[in-house]
């Protein structure tokens, strides 16, 4: 009896099989529904990233950052090698931007004074007093400003991840301090290269001139030029507090840094993959703000506890320098290189 039984209950699983038209579904496995089995579905990929400043910075960082998160979000399918100050170009900041746009490179971390050698436009984001707080940055950059300046950035076939921060350039010398106006004529400063910077520096009385970033320190050491202008980190990276006096800590210049991706390998990414190279962009962009702005406070403690002598700005003497450089922002040269509509989305 219990044989027969046995019988009729195995016929019935198999006419219950037939009934559904298929088979019993394979036991899932350990790694099914985990990140390394969601990776699975992408391909394996490594993407190089040049940034201009040096290994022990939070641009570095940035990239260690969204390479980090992405290959997290692929289960290390997808990683990315950073390549700091930029080597993979010996050192040219230019040649690190064409790269990605020649598809060379996979992705890049550079100023926009930087990447207004390809579209002057981009030199918009360094107008005088263009901000007056980190908050006013933030607010105009992650929004309709920060929109406008990124599509003339992805109009040279790039995409944009984010932008993330080099800082308020402020100014070094080893004269005197600068409180006002007056006190700014006449130092023999240097200026990043740049035709925007020079005319700034130049409406502020100072006698600018323009030199490679490798011999400031020199040039600082032996009294060929007064002082420097340039954000707190990466004036630190370079001991310019060894040879400068004074700092003079305002909003005067800003620069921003653009974090790009090679554009047609964007848009060669699955759907998928390019939601999650947008948002990992994008976190990395905004930790490397914070990190950036932390630095910023660390560097001016630190420079003030070794005898630098930090100024800042009395709204009258903000006014002043103001004032002095407004006839920029409606000088034909300026305005027809950045255009009325790119300026006003930044100013109105």
């Amino acid at each position: 009896m219990k044989k027969f039984l046995a019988l009729i209950l195995a016929l019935a699983m198999g006419l219950s099989l037939v009934a559904c038209g298929g088979k019993e579904e394979p036991a899932e496995t350990p790694a099914e529904g985990n990140e390394a089995a969601e990776g699975a579905e992408f391909e394996e990929m490594t993407w190089k990233y040049t940034c201009s400043a040096t290994e022990n910075t939070c641009w570095a960082d940035m990239g260690r950052d969204f390479g980090q998160m992405v290959s997290d979000a692929t289960g290390g399918k997808v990683k990315v090698e950073v390549y700091a100050a930029d080597q993979l170009t010996a050192g040219n900041q230019t040649e690190g931007i064409q790269g990605v746009m020649d598809g060379t490179i996979e992705l890049s971390a550079h100023s926009n004074i930087i990447y207004s050698n390809f579209d002057k436009r981009l030199n918009v984001v360094s107008l005088p007093f263009l901000f007056d707080s980190f908050e006013d940055v933030d607010a105009k950059l992650d929004g309709d400003a920060g929109k406008a300046v990124g599509e003339v950035v992805e109009s040279m076939g790039l995409h944009l991840l984010g932008i993330a921060e080099n800082g308020f350039r402020h100014p070094t010398n080893s004269v005197r301090p600068i409180e006002s106006l007056a006190d700014m004529k006449g130092l023999k400063l240097r200026v990043a290269g740049s035709d925007l910077l020079n005319a700034e520096y130049d409406a502020w009385g100072a006698n600018w001139t323009n030199a490679n970033w490798s011999e400031v320190y020199t040039g600082l050491q032996t009294g060929t030029y007064d002082g420097q202008e340039n954000p707190l980190p990466t004036a630190d990276g370079a001991s310019i507090a060894e040879v400068q006096k004074y700092v003079t800590y305002w909003t005067g210049v800003y620069d921003c840094i653009f974090f790009t991706m090679n554009g047609e390998l964007y848009d060669s990414l699955s759907p998928e993959l390019q939601k999650i190279v947008d948002e990992c962009g994008q976190k990395a962009a905004q930790n490397q703000r914070k990190l950036e702005r932390e630095g910023d406070q660390e560097v001016l403690k630190k420079w003030a506890d070794a005898g630098v002598q930090v100024t800042e700005l009395t709204p009258e003497a903000v006014e002043e320098f103001k004032a002095a450089s407004a006839k920029i922002y409606e000088d034909p040269k300026f305005v027809e290189m950045m255009t009325p509509e790119l300026i006003a989305a930044f100013t109105e």
